[in-house]
């Protein structure tokens, strides 16, 4: 009869345990919280950054004078370099993300960050864009975040206005 019992108890206390789990999982699946990339990722904390010119989790920033010399001192060398003269577009490959700073005359004003998201969970992370189309642009006070899609990967852009 004890067995019995304690059989019964276990058993309630699996099914207690193993229902919190279930809960748990249904919250994290909410696309806000959706993390895909261990280096920069949508969330209502990197949007509040983006619309001051900063990229989370990076020495990336448009809101002061960043140099590339601040980048290198974080990230090193870039793993790509294009000189179209007065432009210039470095490339890095950081844990698996791909970042593009565009510099001219010595002052970044573009970077763009390759996502693993989808249009729907832009949309819904990020809200109606300002202009409608194929690419999303939201305009913010000083700076512009656009997504378009480069190949099968959609690609932020943040950049001075």
């Amino acid at each position: 009869m004890k067995i019995v019992n304690l059989l019964i108890t276990l058993i309630a206390v699996l099914l207690f345990i193993s229902g919190c789990n279930t809960q748990v999982s249904k919250e994290k699946n909410k696309v806000e919280d959706i993390s895909r990339h261990s280096v920069f990722n949508l969330d209502a904390e990197t949007i509040k950054n983006l619309e001051k010119g900063i990229i989370k989790g990076t020495p990336l920033r448009l809101d002061n004078d960043t140099k590339m010399s601040d980048v290198e001192r974080v990230w090193g060398k870039p793993n790509e370099h294009f000189d179209h003269e007065d432009n210039q577009t470095y490339g890095y490959t950081i844990e698996n993300q791909h970042f593009i700073i565009n510099e001219e005359m010595k002052e970044i004003y573009s970077i763009q960050v390759e996502l693993d998201y989808s249009k729907d969970e832009i949309l819904e992370i990020m809200g109606k864009p300002t202009e409608p189309g194929n690419i999303f642009i939201y305009e913010k006070e000083n700076y512009s975040i656009q997504f378009e899609k480069f190949h099968n990967k959609w690609r932020l852009i943040l950049s001075k206005k």
